[in-house]
């Protein structure tokens, strides 16, 4: 396989969930079990500001690297939503499925 080999397949949710437990899984003070379920960031989360900006990028990367997909996930749209895509891994893979849905390939 060649570093392109991920670039056409269709970007699915559950390789999605899986990517960010596996970042979140691999940050200092992550929860034993990270699931959909886990809070990541707000009154329930355990991710502090810097820690959810590296999730972020974490995830910007991995998505651009294995779907030749470049998107951002951090702007004015994701800020101003009545309820954030950062709260839970779940609303953050629903919120990087509907941004990269939106996107024009790389």
């Amino acid at each position: 396989m060649d570093e392109y080999s991920n670039a056409t397949l269709p970007m699915e949710r559950h390789d999605v969930v899986d990517m960010i437990c596996q970042i979140v899984s691999e940050i200092p003070g992550a929860p034993e079990k990270v699931d959909e379920t886990t809070h990541l960031f707000g009154a329930n989360g355990f991710l502090d500001s810097l820690k959810l900006v590296n999730v972020v990028l974490d995830a910007e990367q991995q998505i651009n690297d294995n779907y030749n997909l470049a998107i951002s996930l951090a702007d004015d749209r994701s800020v101003s939503q009545q309820r954030s895509p950062f709260r839970t891994v779940a609303s953050l893979a629903d919120y990087i499925l509907a941004v990269a849905a939106e996107q024009p390939r790389a």
